[in-house]
């Protein structure tokens, strides 16, 4: 059984008593202190070049217009279902007027500056994407009121920690909206570029709903529904609509295929773990375990980084 306390406005779940383990000295030299469904569901030269940019350079990986529009929907959907900056202690406060929760997101939204080195694309999209999320919110918001509908209480995203004995660091994860034993995860699909006309001018597909999600997202569900026994669902929203993805119409999310997913998170899990004892507070040992990807590591991120990498797996 998982016992819950609130510790400094966030939630530490914990299944083997009320403190958590001490963390090892191995995982402190890399600074991964904890894990995440995100991290066992990179590839291990992803994950190697994430920590290593935030422990030694100070660095995350650049942001592009696809996600940053997620996110600032999660914004404006948070302010109209009142969870904006939401606390556990605090709970739901009054929610915004929908205009007014999209006008906040697009404020937002305009405070990210496109990418530079991909010839454009992400320039383009970012002026794209900024024409789509006020549908986005609100085919979000009827989403989460149709999923939450007869549910007194919601939650919004906040930190939450559990323990698998297997792995010898919190895992720890963030729920999007969760309330009368349910959870709900946002998912959003932006436009998508068509090629350009003869005119040189691009026209946008508006792609529909997703009907199944990721083997990705079922892990990351899996987690959750590992840690919170809340059963899992997935919102998917476009432009033209949302679909809400659930176990009475997905067979991956049903407690079978979830415990298969979580199982294989679970791996996931404990290769980092075994890489990161084997390299003895090694970066360089680190990254000789892993192959990386360099022609992906330049196309998700840029020169910069790229150089970063090169350094790093330098023979």
């Amino acid at each position: 059984m998982l016992t819950v306390k609130i510790v400094k406005n966030s939630i530490v779940t914990n299944s083997i008593g009320d403190s958590m383990t001490e963390i090892p000295d191995y995982r402190i030299d890399f600074g991964m202190k904890h894990e995440s469904a995100s991290n066992g569901t990179i590839t291990k030269d992803e994950m190697v070049l994430k920590h290593y940019l935030r422990k030694e350079h100070n660095m995350s990986f650049p942001m592009a217009s696809r996600p940053i529009s997620g996110i600032k929907v999660q914004t404006g959907v948070d302010c109209a279902m009142g969870l904006h900056n939401f606390s556990p202690i605090r709970g739901q406060q009054d929610p915004m007027e929908i205009n007014e929760s999209v006008r906040y997101a697009l404020t937002e939204y305009q405070g990210y500056t496109p990418r530079t080195w991909d010839n454009g694309k992400d320039a383009e999209e970012y002026e794209e994407f900024r024409e789509h999320l006020p549908e986005m919110v609100k085919h979000a918001v009827d989403g989460l009121h149709k999923y939450f509908e007869g549910v007194n209480r919601i939650e919004g995203e906040s930190m939450k920690q559990f323990v698998e004995p297997k792995i010898d660091v919190p895992i720890v994860l963030y729920q999007d909206y969760s309330g009368g034993g349910r959870q709900i995860d946002l998912k959003c699909s932006l436009p998508m570029r068509n090629p350009p006309k003869k005119d040189g001018t691009r026209s946008w597909r508006v792609p529909k709903p997703k009907t199944e999600p990721s083997a990705q997202q079922v892990m990351q569900q899996a987690v959750y529904w590992k840690a919170t026994g809340e059963k899992p669902a997935l919102l998917f929203v476009t432009a033209s609509g949302y679909n809400i993805v659930d176990e009475t119409n997905c067979e991956l999310m049903t407690e079978e295929s979830l415990q298969r997913a979580y199982d294989d998170m679970v791996r996931s899990w404990l290769v980092t773990q075994n890489l990161l004892k084997a390299s003895r507070g090694s970066w360089k040992t680190l990254a000789g375990l892993v192959q990386p990807d360099m022609v992906q590591i330049a196309q998700r991120h840029g020169p910069n980084i790229t150089n970063l990498a090169k350094q790093l797996w330098e023979i």
